[in-house]
């Protein structure tokens, strides 16, 4: 198996769209940096254009990699899918998209693997605890200086697809999870109600 070794900025664009006042938008769906933690999305917000916060700025489309600047090591990270054309995150996020010259070279869920590594997390995160700000922050550029060995295009895709399955899977089970006390609450009512 051949790998070839590149630097993120050679790869990707990082914070490649911004909402702009031509935008025809009337709402959008907001995702602050708070909202996603290791690809679980816990909520997003509709909010109308105008009166959105100054930090809804940043436009994504299918398979960009959000990277929170802000404490790196909460994990406040994710790869969207399909989102809506309306749909934009905060400044506070590093938005990672690959480049059109390595789409056939590069799978974006692949690189979203590889970013959310333990080793680089903590890796980011010792840069962040350095930095000169009221807290621990990064630059996009501390991401883009990172370099990862890629195997060849096929088998990114196998290991990416194997995670898609298992990460579908856990969200289908939180999804179950979560309907677990309505189903709970429904069993007790109907032996209250049977009982009577």
């Amino acid at each position: 198996m051949e790998l070839k070794k590149y630097k993120l900025a050679d790869i990707a664009d990082f914070n490649k769209s911004s909402i702009s006042r031509s935008e025809t938008f009337k709402e959008i769906i907001y995702l602050d940096t708070s909202s996603i933690t290791e690809n679980v999305v816990s909520g997003t917000v509709i909010i109308n254009t105008k009166e959105a916060p100054s930090r809804a700025q940043r436009k994504v489309t299918n398979n960009t990699i959000i990277y929170s600047t802000v404490r790196p090591r909460l994990k406040h990270y994710g790869i969207l899918r399909r989102p809506q054309n309306n749909f934009i995150v905060s400044t506070g996020f590093a938005t990672i998209d690959i480049k059109d010259l390595y789409k056939d070279k590069i799978d974006p869920r692949y690189l979203y693997l590889l970013l959310t590594q333990p080793a680089i997390t903590n890796y980011i995160g010792n840069i962040a605890d350095t930095a000169v700000s009221a807290y621990p922050s990064i630059n996009p550029s501390d991401l883009s200086s990172l370099c990862f060995m890629f195997p060849d295009y096929d088998i990114q895709k196998t290991i990416a697809d194997i995670w898609n399955n298992y990460d579908y899977k856990i969200e289908i089970n939180r999804a179950i999870n979560q309907n677990l006390p309505t189903l709970d609450r429904s069993s007790a009512e109907a032996k209250a109600y049977h009982a009577a």
